[in-house]
């Protein structure tokens, strides 16, 4: 399970960042001040906010996939920890920086049903 919620962090990391080559980050923007940001997330386009979303989704998807594939027994508990982890990680993304409603409410739907994927991928 920590195996797979390293990777997808790590997936997380890696589309969350193509994001930013596509939308990137206003000039001067000091990620570390919290109000910036939600300045900023308020003028997001849509685009922007999917890539995040689809950041969760392969992130979850493959920590679920590796999670699964490399336990012994019960593949789709372990799947589901990391999922839940990485579902963890993202209500504290979305209660430190206020998103909108639609993205909230996707966001944290997605994140199971991926690392279900994923397990089902994995033979689990």
């Amino acid at each position: 399970m920590v195996a797979g919620v390293v990777a997808g962090g790590l997936l997380v990391a890696l589309v969350e960042g193509i994001g930013h080559r596509v939308y990137p980050l206003p000039e001067g923007l000091d990620v570390k001040d919290v109000e910036a940001l939600k300045e900023y997330v308020a003028t997001l386009p849509a685009g922007a906010l999917l890539f995040v979303l689809l950041a969760w989704a392969v992130g979850s998807f493959g920590g679920g996939w590796l999670a699964a594939k490399i336990a012994d027994r019960k593949r789709l508990v372990h799947a589901l920890v990391v999922g839940g982890v990485l579902m963890a990680f993202g209500i504290v993304n979305l209660v430190t920086i206020p998103h909108p409603l639609w993205f909230a409410v996707v966001g944290v739907l997605l994140f199971l049903p991926a690392a279900c994927a994923g397990a089902k991928l994995a033979g689990g």
